[in-house]
């Protein structure tokens, strides 16, 4: 039996949505997802029949930042097909013309409406209004780099995040970011913001109806159009935060996200897996499963970063699994094939909203 037989209903109906109507690199993304194979384990098939992939091609491919051209790619995308179990034809047919090259390339694309990467966006331009501010704002900076460590306790519950970004000013005199959050969790109180560098807190805003808070991050200098600068800050969470993930909004111009989480040693996760999201409208897909290794810590690095919404998940074992709720030790995880997972479910709050890289600026 082909593995897309086994994979969950809905997965399975938009595989076949995808592939009916395109685009490519969704279509792929599905594929890939339903088959239960990583980007490493699918390089490996395609080279047993003699066909020679990276796995950056791979994931340029599923995420539409490239799409398959020369002959030998094309051959590549004939052999994914049986690999995937899919239609022999279905993946090569949703290919389009080849793209344009040269500095067409260049240009900055827009970045996402706020409706695309945040559940109730009315609440977002509500509290944004209280920092004289609009949505059209957090496109003043680009985080060029955005680096997060996320700590969870022996109680499961988010502690600390600390967020690294390397930010660039789209436009002159940029003196502050604006980091957007979003919380879930019912009557959990919100973090505080510690030990910054290269910026300090300015004012915090709410929408308690919508769960939106945005911290104001007064840079160490004004940036001039294009320059850049380093900004770091933790935000530290009260108990109560018991969330499943993590995730990071992710606009043009990031090159580099690194999600690192760090269990505690009585609390390990059965399963801690990478996952995307192109938008609030688009189902979680499941892009790679994280190894915990001998610090207990799991990490997702993606190199130009589709724009969409990234972050790392974690499941628990069940109640027989013992304390930690997992069986699993320092150094190793329990595999298991996302081909047999409903697609990653919306949930959190201390770890929903990332980071934005949402940023403004004042003359």
């Amino acid at each position: 039996m082909g593995a897309n037989r086994r994979a969950p209903e809905a997965l399975r109906e938009a595989l076949e949505e995808a592939l009916s109507s395109g685009p490519f690199s969704v279509a792929l993304r599905l594929a890939i997802q339903a088959s239960g194979l990583s980007l490493d384990r699918l390089q490996h098939r395609l080279r047993e029949q003699g066909i020679s992939v990276s796995r950056t091609a791979l994931s340029y491919w599923q995420s539409g930042r490239t799409q398959p051209e020369r002959a030998d790619s094309l051959r590549a995308v004939h052999v994914l097909e049986e690999v995937l179990a899919v239609p022999a034809g279905s993946l090569t047919v949703l290919l389009g013309p080849p793209r344009p090259r040269g500095r067409w390339l260049n240009q900055a694309p827009h970045p996402p409406k706020p409706d695309q990467v945040w559940a109730r966006p009315e609440g977002l331009t509500r509290v944004l209004a209280q920092l004289e501010a609009t949505p059209d704002c957090l496109s003043h900076l680009v985080q060029v780099r955005q680096s997060a460590l996320v700590r969870l306790d022996a109680h499961r519950q988010i502690r600390t995040i600390t967020m690294q970004v390397v930010v660039q000013a789209r436009r002159p005199e940029v003196r502050r970011a604006l980091m957007v959050r979003r919380y879930y969790m019912a009557g959990a109180s919100a973090p505080l913001v510690e030990h910054t560098r290269g910026c300090r807190l300015g004012r915090v805003r709410s929408d308690p109806k919508s769960g939106f808070e945005v911290h104001e991050m007064i840079l160490d200098r004004a940036l001039p159009a294009g320059g850049t600068t380093v900004a770091e800050y933790t935000l530290a969470f009260p108990p109560g935060h018991l969330d499943p993930c993590t995730a990071h909004r992710v606009e043009p111009g990031t090159r580099e996200l690194t999600v690192q989480v760090e269990f505690d040693q009585a609390a390990l996760p059965a399963y801690c897996h990478g996952y995307f999201r192109q938008s609030v409208a688009h189902p979680k897909t499941v892009s790679e499963e994280l190894w915990i290794g001998g610090t207990r810590t799991a990490a997702h690095v993606v190199f130009d970063p589709e724009p969409g919404i990234h972050g790392v998940g974690w499941e628990w074992g069940g109640p027989g699994s013992g304390k930690s709720g997992s069986g699993v030790r320092p150094g190793e995880v329990r595999f298991r094939s996302t081909a047999r997972r409903n697609p990653v479910r919306e949930g959190g709050s201390a770890g929903d909203g990332g980071s934005a890289g949402s940023a403004d600026h004042r003359r």
